[in-house]
């Protein structure tokens, strides 16, 4: 029979696909029979043994064995979701939504592998939840009927989860629910409510809500608390009495208008032509000593938070606050680095020494700069102008000596979020930097290298500060981005000194903002590690943290280590190297969370002020694209948000990832990087933390 020769002719050619001349050609088929293969093709493929794709026929795929995997599924909001391996190498398995069973984003599943029964594509079914990863959630509290159900604030967590009646529960109020019964087949996820936020409206609430959902350490320990109490108030005589004394010097702090907590003092003299720097650092280590349950808290805690309007420290007020904060006119325990540099700011001599000081002055990086910059207009005195202007002179050498070594300096000035009395936002407001952040920063640099190049020396285990080369695929895509804003990048063997001229070339153009943050992005994340392997930002060969131990447990673990070093005591009473890696990993994921719920809450207030604004009008630069669609921030708003793709219906849009743009195919039009449009504010969705623009107009030759 015909059917049974093209069949095995098919089955021998498998996954080869023939049109209807070349089957009849190799079956050799003559006359009567040639006529009859449109026939039985037809009938064949009706009948789901063969596929036609173009006038070209093969066997259907034989569909492969199922077989179980596991993974971590991650839900979208339209149901389906996607299961991502362990292994990193094998490609996301998708996972339509009638497959999705009861597991919630960031489970852990295993996943029956299954293929297309019209495509052959390979996608899954979750047959078991391995690992709930939600134990509790933040949502909605609803009255049903005689029923109360809580949903959550995250769409991605699922449907409501049932919970009893609360009777001082207002309806709309967020609350924290502890899940007893996860949800299964048809019955819905059971569970109690551990904790009522309050009000939806409520910024207080906003800020709970994020350090829950971001799980962020929020209450002290009690025996953390009570040694923090025990603690004096005043510096003890005979702890002074064992210290180099600095409390002649002209110690000031130099900080923000909303800071509270001072953990740095700098004193600069003359020398001769040389200059001799104090940086004075807040002796963390005195009051919280190793294993303590104040060190234990901080450890878990790993960083302090700093959200619009509040913070959440590492350590408690009492220490943070008070006595370990370098408060003006009170005596406080400190490590200080004395630092020697010459005109260019070549370092020639480091000290290092326990000390007792007295601040002269709180001062703000406002009052400093219009100090150098006006200094007959200034309400400070003669003497401390002076000295400011001394060190205005030395940070200037040392920016000169870390750019002639290829550091890298980002200048993206940072968006600070405008509150209200009530702690609601208001609007958004573009923090410049000036001479005074310059200052200081150049001044904590110098320490932590100073710092690090001492341990090193004298072979102690430490926390380094590293920061990895970037990776060149991102950099082949800023490569892109230059080349459309008209600039060129030439990456050789020292990348850092072509990237520092990019910079340099882009300073005065329009595209500067744009050019940085996709700097940043190409750059790998900083993190601590006890193996040095050199800061690419900062072209250091040895760089550490120890300038902000009451903010950040890695330089509190650095104060230990110095301590220890100075008092020339056995390396084993330190860290060893394990200890070291372990807590280096584990400061890297705790400055990541921190950082996170940052952004996080920063996106929401952003959001919050948008969603005043739907429909207005503004123009905006593109600052990404992607194959969704492409970002566009707003120039007067310093808000980023989305036109999507599929709200671009003049033509068909596809991604072009070599030129990171997308372009029409039939009129050829093209969104890329750097180009101005005029945008209108479509939707905001809190929980998304996002926000849809309505594209109204291109400004094309606009770079």
């Amino acid at each position: 029979m015909i059917e049974a020769k093209i069949i095995a002719l098919l089955e021998a050619l498998r996954p080869r696909a023939l049109d209807r001349r070349e089957i009849a050609t190799q079956l050799n088929l003559r006359g009567g029979e040639r006529k009859q293969v449109t026939r039985i093709l037809l009938q064949l493929e009706k009948s789901g043994q063969i596929q036609q794709k173009r006038g070209r026929y093969r066997l259907v795929p034989r569909p492969e064995p199922e077989r179980d995997l596991e993974g971590i599924f991650s839900l979208a909001a339209q149901g389906y979701g996607f299961v991502r391996f362990d292994d990193n190498q094998t490609e996301d398995l998708f996972i339509p939504a009638r497959h999705v069973d009861t597991a919630m984003d960031g489970d852990r599943v295993r996943v029956r592998l299954r293929a297309s029964a019209r495509d052959s594509r390979p996608y899954g079914r979750i047959v078991e939840i391995l690992h709930r990863a939600h134990q509790r959630l933040i949502g909605s509290y609803r009255l049903r009927g005689q029923r109360a159900e809580v949903w959550p604030l995250d769409k991605k967590l699922g449907a409501a989860v049932q919970v009893g009646l609360g009777a001082k529960i207002n309806p709309g109020d967020l609350v924290e629910v502890e899940i007893e019964d996860f949800p299964h087949g048809e019955f819905a996820a059971r569970g109690r409510i551990s904790e009522v936020l309050g009000a939806a409206n409520d910024p207080q609430v906003d800020i709970e809500t994020v350090i829950r959902q971001q799980d962020l350490p929020h209450k002290f320990s009690s025996a953390a608390l009570r040694e923090a109490e025990l603690l004096a108030q005043e510096v003890d005589p005979q702890e002074v009495s064992k210290r180099v004394d600095l409390r002649e010097l002209s110690l000031v702090t130099i900080d923000g208008e909303t800071a509270k907590d001072f953990d740095d003092a700098v004193a600069l003299r003359k020398d001769a032509d040389n200059y001799r720097l104090w940086v004075c650092i807040a002796d963390v280590s005195q009051y919280v000593t190793i294993g303590s349950s104040l060190d234990q808290d901080a450890r878990e805690r790993g960083t302090s938070v700093y959200f619009p309007g509040f913070c959440l420290p590492m350590l408690p007020e009492a220490l943070s606050n008070g006595i370990c904060s370098l408060n003006p006119q009170q005596d406080r325990l400190v490590m200080a680095a004395e630092l020697l540099f010459d005109p260019t700011g070549r370092p020639l001599e480091t000290k290092f020494y326990p000390a007792v000081m007295c601040s002269r002055a709180r001062l703000t990086y406002t009052q400093v700069a219009e100090a150098l910059d006006h200094p007959q207009q200034t309400e400070l005195d003669s003497e401390l102008v002076a000295q400011l202007q001394a060190m205005n002179e030395l940070a200037q050498s040392l920016t000169a000596m870390r750019q002639a070594r290829g550091s890298l300096d980002l200048d993206i000035p940072e968006v600070e979020v405008l509150l209200d009395e009530q702690g609601k936002p208001v609007g958004l407001h573009k923090a410049e930097r000036n001479q005074a952040h310059r200052l200081i920063e150049e001044f904590m640099l110098a320490a932590n290298e100073a710092v690090a190049r001492f341990l090193t020396n004298k072979h102690w285990p430490l926390l380094y500060r590293i920061h990895a080369a970037p990776d060149p695929l991102k950099l082949q895509e800023l490569q892109q981005l230059a080349a459309e804003c008209g600039l060129g990048l030439v990456l050789g063997k020292q990348p850092q000194f072509a990237l520092q001229q990019l910079l340099v070339d882009a300073a005065e153009r329009p595209e500067a903002r744009l050019i940085n943050q996709q700097l940043l992005r190409s750059l790998q994340q900083a993190c601590y590690t006890p193996e040095n392997q050199g800061h690419f930002g900062l072209a250091a060969d040895h760089y550490c943290h120890f300038t902000s131990p009451i903010r950040r447990y890695p330089d509190l673990v650095v104060h230990h280590i110095l301590k220890l070093a100075l008092t020339g005591q056995a390396k084993s009473a330190g860290y060893s190297f394990a200890e070291l890696e372990s807590l280096g990993q584990e400061c890297s994921t705790k400055e990541r969370r921190a950082m996170q719920a940052e952004r996080d809450l920063v996106e929401l207030r952003r959001c919050q002020i948008m969603a005043g604004k739907i429909g207005v009008e503004a123009e905006g630069v593109i600052s990404s694209v992607a194959e969704f669609g492409f970002f566009v921030e707003l120039d007067e708003m310093f808000v980023e948000g989305l036109v999507p793709l599929r709200s671009l219906t003049d033509d068909f849009y596809h991604f072009d990832p070599t030129t990171l743009s997308l372009l029409g195919q039939r009129r050829r039009r093209r969104f890329c990087i750097g180009m101005r449009v005029r945008v209108r504010v479509k939707q905001v969705e809190l929980w998304r933390r996002r926000i849809d623009f309505e594209l109204l107009e291109v400004a094309e030759n606009v770079r």
